[in-house]
């Protein structure tokens, strides 16, 4: 609770970021996989209801400025600060207004991509249904929605804490204390029962999930006494009343599509494959979902539910995966194994199939077209002596048939329009604008592929700042050098000791892996 009469957003501004779920080229994929013919990322409208201080829609804006956003939020205050970035950047193509979402009308137009992410579960019936039907009156004949919502069955677990931290909190007025005391309250609780009863684990696990969230997060999220979940079956057919259909989940490998979980497939396996939304329900409850993020689209769009694997060669392809093996052999049978940097493995045997997935991680964060990777790996084996000058179409067809199973899997995404972004070093780098002016604040920066990076090190955090386009290479590795040498000082004065040896690298040596680094986090432009 707040004080009466106090928009709970406007008393604690809700901490944003960017959502890569989101992004305009992410449901464009999607939607192009299942046969849609969506608006091209560069050149799109984007409406994003609930955008707070447009953390999310403003990357988006600096991302692609051939295409236009607006984004909504009643929170003065949040807008104010959205307002103040877009200002300081420069973006021409980004509007934020204070409004609230029922006001929504045809003078706003028809967009392409509708985000409503962290707002349907938090909002009162009318506006879930104004939420929709803006879905129908507002998205374009081949526009995608997006919509977030805490799904059961997961959240019961979620009500179980909420209501037990309201009760505990129930005469405190100031919102961050209510956080800081429901989570006391249920660490307490998670301490103290028994560890070997169900109750005990469901305790731990509410637990753990409160202590991860930052104060303002669990305010919003846990503590609103309003907040309600949904089976996934229940906004598809409130979605069905306002003459829209499921597209997908906005990750899909989180969908029935995907590679679920091997226990599940059992049960998935013997519903239809044309009882879409029935194989989404029955994957949320043997997994416990908590959460769903959804795709709408327009019901009269002819969907193609059926995708074939060669679908993968018309997109662009990026991996950040790296062989196991120290000394990779793409020639031969002999399987390779390759791990992404999220932790997901593939092992293929096929040499075509291990020289591409060789050269993604190569060049990674840069995404390839189909054609020019199949190229690019025939090169490779080339070069390593095997005598075909053209891959076989057995192997083509076997690479994209592997390259879908590890799209299913987040090994690797796939691309309508791949992001603008530099792998190689220019002699004067220029780091990402928006990132730049991000680290300037904190640790948490969003990159060129639309992904929140955490900059922990204070060094290179100040070295992104310094990589505006204007400053060589040398002219970087002699502030570098100030950094550290101004950094050994400080250590020097505190432990009372010589200051410690920056580094054995020579000063040219160090700022070109500190660019490379930055090259690898998708924060230098091209």
């Amino acid at each position: 609770m707040t004080e009466p009469g106090l928009f709970p957003y406007d008393a604690v501004l809700y901490p944003g970021h960017a959502f890569d779920q989101t992004h305009p080229d992410r449901m464009a994929t999607i939607a192009s996989l299942f046969g849609m013919r969506p608006a091209p990322p560069s050149r799109c409208r984007v409406l994003e209801l609930g955008c707070g201080a447009g953390a999310n829609l403003i990357p988006m804006a600096y991302q692609c400025p051939g295409s236009e956003f607006l984004g909504i939020d009643r929170s003065a205050p949040s807008v104010a600060g959205g307002r103040a970035d877009i200002a300081a950047l420069g973006l021409a193509n980004i509007a934020l207004r204070t409004c609230d979402i029922t006001a929504v009308d045809a003078n706003f137009g028809r967009f392409d991509y509708i985000i409503a992410h962290g707002v349907y579960s938090w909002v009162p019936p009318a506006v879930r249904a104004k939420i929709l039907s803006i879905f129908r009156e507002r998205l374009a004949p081949q526009g995608v929605a997006y919509l977030s919502f805490n799904a059961y069955p997961g959240s019961r677990l979620r009500d179980l804490g909420r209501r037990m931290m309201l009760f505990h909190v129930r005469g405190l007025v100031e919102p961050l204390a209510q956080a800081r005391q429901g989570r006391a309250l249920l660490r307490f609780l998670a301490e103290v029962s028994d560890p070997d009863e169900v109750y005990g684990a469901v305790l731990r696990e509410v637990a753990a999930r409160a202590q991860a969230k930052p104060d303002a997060v669990l305010f919003h999220d846990d503590l609103d006494a309003q907040a309600t979940a949904f089976l996934l079956h229940d906004v598809v057919e409130a979605a069905e009343r306002e003459t829209l259909q499921y597209l997908s989940e906005a990750t899909f490998a989180h969908s029935a599509l995907g590679a679920p979980p091997e226990h599940a497939r059992g049960l998935l396996d013997r519903i239809p494959a044309d009882q879409l939304v029935l194989r989404e329900q029955y994957l949320d409850f043997l997994v416990g979902r908590w959460f769903r993020e959804t795709l709408f689209c327009h019901a009269d769009v002819a969907l193609r539910r059926t995708i074939d694997p060669q679908s993968v060669k018309k997109f662009s392809i990026a991996a950040a995966v790296r062989p196991r093996s120290a000394d990779p052999r793409p020639h031969g049978e002999g399987a390779e194994e390759f791990a992404s940097e999220s932790g997901g493995t593939i092992a293929v045997r096929r040499p075509l199939t291990k020289a591409a997935f060789l050269h993604l991680g190569r060049i990674w964060p840069q995404a390839i077209r189909f054609p020019a990777l199949v190229e690019s790996a025939s090169a490779i084996l080339r070069d390593g002596g095997d005598g075909a000058l053209a891959a076989a179409p057995a192997d083509v067809e076997t690479l994209a048939g592997t390259l879908f199973r590890a799209y299913g899997t987040e090994l690797l995404h796939l691309h309508v329009e791949p992001p603008r972004l530099a792998t190689t070093l220019s002699e004067r780098p220029a780091a990402s604008r928006l990132a730049r002016r991000q680290a300037e604040a904190g640790p948490l920066v969003t990159n060129l592929r639309h992904v929140n990076i955490t900059l922990q090190d204070a060094i290179t955090r100040r070295f992104l700042t310094l990589a505006d386009g204007t400053r060589t290479v040398d002219e970087l590795a002699a502030a570098v050098d100030r950094l550290l040498e101004a950094r050994g000082q400080r250590l020097a004065k505190t432990a009372r000791t010589a200051p410690p040896a920056a580094s054995g690298l020579a000063p040219r040596a160090r700022a070109e892996n500190l660019l490379k680094g930055l090259a690898r986090l998708a924060l230098l432009e091209a």
